[in-house]
């Protein structure tokens, strides 16, 4: 039960109890948000209360046992079913819609959420601790119809297609992971097709394994455009550090700024795509 009280002013008449179990809330351009950036927003003070507790999976779970997400049945979606598979950065407060700073300002932001576990290797740090545990209504595209690559395909064109838009930048990925060489070589493609269009994201494949190769192929070859980090690498560079407070952060890699709340989010921060420096994130 949670018996804290917020008084921030900015709340708003009857938001205090969302604002209590979420720690967020809507984004109002009457309080003086930038509704533009993100939908909601965080409200000093309610992050430590609204924190869920991170769900761990024992070794026998059914869903760690078949590789799939605990939301197979009911968020595993055909492409068929969704109004869209590529979702903007806005409906994120830790995305945010478009790119605020550096050489991609102005690239409009798209996060893909593949199933977790079922796209991922076993050895992944997080294989039990996903954060996927703890969200139940986002929506995991099934990456194994045959319209998925496609369909996926035509979003991107369709986007770059809108009128006044300098690029896009996908987050790869939300949930999920690089599951096959071919897929990794779809980005690839797509990279060499469309010329304002830029990846950035994280992977728990192994680098030496045969997508780790592609992955690092492909990152080689696009720098500019696809910024993709090995997660927990023993690399000096373009690899993600796991810590548990700020102070363990090694002296060639930086602190994620969006969990230190020095910045409202990636849009507005820009290093991971901005920088080859290691990122340490805060350990969930």
């Amino acid at each position: 039960m949670i018996v804290e009280i917020f008084t921030d002013e900015r709340l708003g008449a009857g938001m205090t109890r969302t604002t209590m179990l979420t720690g967020r809330r809507k984004a109002s351009a009457k309080l003086g948000d930038d509704v533009s950036l993100s939908r909601f927003i965080r409200v000093p003070g309610a992050a430590k209360a609204a924190k869920p507790r991170q769900l761990s999976l024992d070794t026998r779970h059914p869903a760690l046992r078949a590789g799939r997400s605990l939301f197979h049945a009911k968020q595993v979606r055909r492409p068929d079913e969704m109004r869209s598979l590529l979702v903007s950065g806005h409906s994120n407060m830790k995305v945010g819609r478009d790119v605020r700073k550096g050489r991609l300002r102005g690239y409009w932001i798209y996060t893909l959420s593949l199933e977790e576990r079922a796209t991922c290797p076993r050895s992944c740090h997080h294989w039990s601790t996903c954060y996927g545990n703890n969200m139940p209504w986002a929506k995991r595209v099934d990456h194994t119809t045959d319209d998925f690559l496609p369909r996926l395909e035509r979003e991107i064109a369709d986007l770059l297609a809108v009128r006044g838009r300098i690029g896009i930048l996908v987050r790869l990925h939300a949930l999920g992971d690089f599951y096959s060489v071919d897929y990794v070589r779809f980005w690839r493609m797509l990279l060499m097709r469309h010329k304002r269009l830029a990846v950035f994201g994280y992977t728990a494949r192994e680098p030496d394994s045969d997508i780790g190769w592609t992955v690092r192929g492909l990152a080689s070859d696009f720098r500019e455009r696809a910024m993709i980090r090995f997660s927990n690498a023993a690399w000096p560079v373009m690899a993600t550090v796991p810590i548990m407070r700020p102070e363990e952060c090694p002296s060639n890699a930086f602190v994620c700024p969006e969990q230190t709340g020095r910045t409202r989010a990636c849009a507005t921060c820009a290093l991971c795509w901005g920088t080859r420096r290691n990122v340490a994130f805060l350990d969930h």
